[in-house]
């Protein structure tokens, strides 16, 4: 797969994704092995004391770790998390925050991603969340889209 429709793929994807539009995350940039979602402060997304709300930071590192994976599989495969866990490493408070997801390993049946998220104020950039996901691999049948 070319990397133009590499890109016209994970784009086409993430744009269907209306939890992502709900709060207001965007695809940023795209390579095989390598997705970065970049989501900025809103006030709907914060919880009780003014933070990003952690299940927030797990949808973004969540996203970028499966369109990590789908950089790296073939038109007639797609993903799906079949776990994860995160370690919310410092509270979420910045301009912007940024989940870049970088595949460790795709085999045939499972994809194991790292997801790292960071807090962004100025041109500070603070590691504020970790994840490991395991992502299936499975076929696409004629109803599914990426």
């Amino acid at each position: 797969m070319s990397d133009d429709h590499m890109l016209y793929r994970i784009a086409g994807s993430f744009g269907r994704q209306s939890a992502m539009t709900t709060i207001g995350a965007k695809l940023t940039h795209v390579e095989p092995g390598r997705v970065v979602i970049e989501l900025p402060h809103g006030d709907h997304v914060l919880q009780q004391n003014s933070f990003v709300h952690g299940g927030v930071i797990g949808m973004i590192a969540d996203s970028a770790c499966g369109y990590a994976a789908l950089t790296v599989q073939t038109e007639d495969r797609t993903i799906v998390t079949s776990e994860y866990k995160i370690n919310l490493l410092s509270p979420a408070v910045g301009e912007r925050f940024v989940a870049e997801g970088r595949v460790v390993r795709a085999g045939r049946q499972l994809a194991v991603v790292q997801g790292d998220v960071f807090a962004i104020n100025g041109a500070q950039r603070k590691h504020i969340a970790i994840m490991l996901a395991t992502m299936t691999i499975i076929p696409k049948t004629g109803d599914m889209v990426d």
